[in-house]
């Protein structure tokens, strides 16, 4: 591939970060960088850092390095490769689209490879415009508002970097050919193992206090959920929206998912699935959290199938989705 990018568009995939190896050492750096971002936990710096330096960091890290193991291949990182899959896929169909116009790439918010080190080697090989897209369909203050904190800090520290014109994909919650795409993975799931008692659309939750003017991320995910649901034709009772992934004692916004495992059979809904439209890439909170530990309460509170419907990934209608952003995004760039 050309490493000139004088007359390219620079296209940057970022997602939210993974430990380089899934042991204890490894695992701490990163939870290290993520726990410290002000984005993601917003208590003052002076409370905040002695509670992660002194209770987290000792603490937490071998029992999320014995998780990272699980989900762990060959190709390493769930994540990362899932990823560098929907880059590959990406630019294959952007080339067939205008050959040499475009140059994807892959960075991660937190750990490698870094924001900084990828606008750093593309302001190095020439590129003067880009496209970043935050893998994150509903916009988060958590998660995109971080990531264009963080290239905004490095264009002003960086001369290279700051000569990059920038365009930024803020979401796509509700975007036609996303919505297709879960769609569609939904369908085909279901036409293998029948319909469920319940479908439930599982988020990543946040803290409720962030909920606010800035934060649009609980109203977004309603839309996404709500949009597949009517596109599945389904029934207001066949299906239910929840929020995963607690962290902390703070109230986050519900429903808890872990709440409604532990109901839902008491209410004769023993057969579910769940499908998370705001995760484009398998990753540690689907393939261990849902698809494991989420099983795992369901089955022990007397629900009798759990059936998890993987994420995205390289879908071929959700690339098309990526190239129709990045077209869009390209005109008049």
């Amino acid at each position: 591939m050309n490493k000139d990018l004088t007359d390219r568009i620079a296209v940057l995939l970022i997602n939210l970060g993974t430990p380089e190896k899934p042991y204890k050492d490894e695992v701490r750096e990163y939870l290290k960088e993520f726990l410290s971002d002000k984005d993601v936990i917003r208590l003052p710096r002076l409370i905040w850092l002695p509670i992660l330096h002194g209770f987290v960091l000792p603490f937490r890290p071998k029992k999320s390095a014995r998780l990272y193991q699980k989900v762990w291949t060959e190709r390493g990182s769930p994540l990362l490769f899932n990823t560098n899959d929907q880059s590959r896929s990406l630019q294959k169909k952007l080339d067939d689209y205008k050959p040499g116009k475009y140059h994807v790439d892959v960075a991660m918010r937190y750990g490698k490879p870094s924001i900084s080190e990828k606008l750093n080697d593309i302001a190095n090989k020439g590129g003067k415009k880009i496209i970043i897209i935050p893998l994150f369909p509903q916009f988060s203050t958590t998660t995109t508002r971080s990531i264009v904190n963080k290239v905004l800090e490095i264009c002003k520290k960086d001369l290279k970097s700051s000569s990059l014109k920038t365009k930024i994909i803020e979401h796509f919650h509700d975007d036609e050919l996303y919505i297709k795409a879960s769609v569609e993975i939904i369908k085909k799931f279901q036409e293998t193992h029948g319909a469920p008692d319940k479908l439930l659309f599982s988020f990543h939750g946040i803290p409720k206090s962030y909920i606010g003017p800035d934060e649009p991320y609980h109203t977004q995910c309603l839309a996404t959920a709500k949009l597949i649901a009517q596109s599945l034709k389904l029934n207001q009772s066949s299906y239910e929206i929840v929020f995963q992934s607690r962290f902390g004692m703070a109230e986050w916004i519900k429903p808890y998912l872990s709440d409604r495992l532990y109901s839902l059979p008491t209410e004769n809904k023993k057969n579910i699935q769940v499908y998370c439209p705001g995760f484009v890439s398998d990753c540690l909170e689907t393939l261990e959290e849902i698809n494991n530990e989420s099983r795992e309460l369901f089955l022990n509170s007397s629900g009798e199938k759990f059936s998890f419907i993987s994420c995205m990934n390289s879908d071929k209608i959700f690339i098309e989705c990526l190239e129709n952003l990045v077209i869009r995004k390209s005109e008049g760039f």
